[in-house]
């Protein structure tokens, strides 16, 4: 399907951590040839064993600098460090996958009024904290996203984020697809 025919579609994907967005993103992307990630900034650490391209890691400084010439059409401070999403080039014609927090879509969603909010979710708080332990997360991160996890539900239905439960990864990459091609042509 090709994208020239439409405005390319703000595609926000979010969930509390652990959830798996950063793989589902991946999925997306590799399986849709009309959508591309855009690479979002931030401060924080390189997790063990997290790709390199995950993000682009930037110091504190360089971050501000950016954010003060409106280098971002979103950001967020989360557990101390900042997230960013960089102004989309104008000459992209794909639909854009943005990974990013539900404050973050709230952003978006003011200033692209169409943008197409999903919001990703494990079955349980139990199943959550599981796969926090299991990334390396310690206790007290691991707490803090539960506890960010349970304002962000809430935030995502208030906002009307469509919402996909991923407990089996080709599932919920179908389910999301299956948002994303629905929106696509409507």
């Amino acid at each position: 399907m090709a994208t020239t025919e439409r405005e390319p579609l703000l595609v926000v994907l979010s969930g509390p951590g652990g959830v798996g967005k950063g793989t589902l993103a991946k999925e997306l992307v590799d399986q849709d040839e009309d959508l591309v990630l855009s690479r979002s900034w931030t401060t924080r650490p390189r997790r063990n064993d997290e790709n390199l391209e995950a993000y682009k890691f930037v110091s504190l400084e360089e971050f501000l600098r950016h954010r003060e010439n409106n280098g971002f059409i979103e950001w967020n401070e989360f557990l101390g460090e900042f997230y960013g999403t960089p102004v989309p080039d104008d000459l992209i014609s794909q639909d854009i996958l943005l990974e990013i927090d539900v404050a973050g879509g709230r952003q978006i969603l003011e200033k692209y009024s169409e943008t197409v909010l999903i919001f990703v979710d494990t079955p349980d708080v139990s199943e959550q904290r599981r796969r926090l332990v299991e990334r390396g997360d310690n206790a007290m991160q691991i707490e803090q996203r539960i506890e960010e996890g349970d304002r962000e539900r809430k935030d995502a239905e208030s906002l009307g984020y469509f919402k996909v439960v991923n407990n089996n990864l080709s599932q919920a990459v179908e389910k999301i697809q299956e948002i994303i091609d629905n929106e696509r042509t409507s």
